[in-house]
């Protein structure tokens, strides 16, 4: 039995299942053997990690970023993650980009010459009161900073050819981290990808960037510099991007496997087991109506996750099929769920009908509540998702006969 963790960040099943089921494992190695491949080919690049929301990026680059932390080779990759969503300006994220490469080089003697051609050329290119900020210079003598910076040999050019030398020197490469690059505005994506592309292009140091494709698509059209012209954000991207790591999808068995899993763990976690009735009609529900609303890993945890969150005291009070498909629809529908409480009457059939409706058709109430889930934002594509599921609810049961699968569904 897997054992779950629903409520934080990582694969929720054990490290000796997750891994193989959701692949993350063995892809984060391929990504490992191709940033390799790409340093023996080129002193300095970018590659970038694709895949929806909920696919698994996050996990990817956490495996990555561990496997080579605890990589016993003395000359292998040092790692720099940075936030590019916490800086709001080109200036701040440059220094913070050299700040995160000049903590991620070893503190020995070996690498003093470098951390301090990084230091010198964040300086270099940055106000002095941010400078003080990142690299811990002593603002009681600034004025002598300002003066040694006029008359010495600090210029941007300067400061950077002295980095690129100290940095080839050094011998070891760098991979710099960003995640989630689609969560940025226009303008802060522009000022990331400035920074990587011209002011971040130094030997040894490569990039490593996550994103989902349509959405960061959709950010760089609302840019004056791309315009509301696809083709143009893709040419742009393919100017910043040299390799692009496309997540494998994640494949309908896989999610069968894990909404299975999942499932079990609850049920366990409340020691609950389903009759052969229950297996049924949840079957019918996962096959009919959830089965398409649950293609991603993090869909499949958050909806176990606020079923484990909420079962609790009423284990042994509620049908557990009803209650899994209320909570579904709590989760991911959250005004259709109103709905239910606010038309709760008409829907257990309690209500005194108006007389338009006494002899009104199936079809037509089926149709009043698909105008209600629209105004209640439900989109078009899962509006008879939903409508099933409250027919799952409320209309007399009838029976199943499609087979369950693997496990308890």
């Amino acid at each position: 039995m897997a054992s779950a963790h629903f409520f934080n960040d990582e694969p929720f099943l054990d490290h000796e299942e997750g891994p193989d089921l959701l692949g993350h494992g063995q892809y984060a190695q391929h990504v490992i053997s191709l940033l390799d491949r790409v340093r023996a080919q080129t002193e300095t690049g970018v590659l970038a990690l694709i895949g929806p929301w909920g696919s698994g990026k996050s996990s990817v680059l956490g495996k990555v970023t561990r496997r080579l932390q605890e990589s016993e080779n003395g000359e292998g990759w040092l790692i720099a993650e940075l936030n590019p969503w916490l800086y709001s300006d080109l200036e701040s994220l440059t220094l913070a980009l050299f700040s995160e490469i000049r903590e991620a080089l070893p503190k020995s003697e070996r690498w003093s010459e470098a951390r301090e051609k990084i230091g010198g050329f964040g300086q270099a290119i940055s106000p002095l009161g941010k400078v003080t900020a990142l690299f811990g210079l002593d603002s009681e003598p600034l004025f002598q900073e300002v003066s040694n910076r006029i008359s010495g040999d600090t210029s941007a050019s300067a400061a950077k050819r002295k980095a690129e030398e100290a940095l080839r020197k050094a011998g070891r490469p760098v991979l710099v981290v960003m995640d989630d690059l689609d969560r940025l505005t226009p303008e802060e994506l522009l000022v990331v990808f400035k920074l990587v592309r011209l002011v971040g292009h130094l030997p040894g140091v490569y990039y490593l960037i996550s994103f989902d494709e349509r959405t960061l698509l959709d950010v760089l059209q609302r840019s004056e510099l791309v315009g509301n012209s696809e083709p143009r954000a893709r040419d742009f991207l393919e100017k910043i991007i040299q390799v692009r790591l496309d997540l494998p999808a994640f494949r309908e068995r896989d999610a069968d496997i894990l909404v299975d899993r999942s499932l079990a763990a609850v049920l366990s976690s409340h020691s609950l087991t389903l009759t052969p009735g229950e297996q049924q009609r949840l079957s019918e529900a996962y096959y009919r109506h959830l089965q398409t609303r649950l293609r991603t890993p993090r869909a499949i945890k958050r909806f176990f996750g606020q079923a484990d969150a909420t079962l609790g005291r009423l284990t042994g009070n509620v049908d557990i099929v009803d209650f899994l498909i209320v909570t579904f629809l709590r989760t991911s529908e959250p005004r259709a769920y109103q709905l239910l409480w606010q038309h709760r009457a008409e829907l257990t059939g309690t209500s005194v009908d108006l007389p338009s409706r006494r002899d009104e058709r199936p079809e037509q109430g089926i149709e009043r509540w698909r105008t209600r889930l629209q105004d209640a934002g439900v989109a078009e594509q899962h509006l008879d998702g939903v409508i099933g599921l409250m027919g799952m609810l409320f209309a007399p049961r009838q029976p199943v006969t499609r087979g369950r699968i693997r496990g308890r569904l």
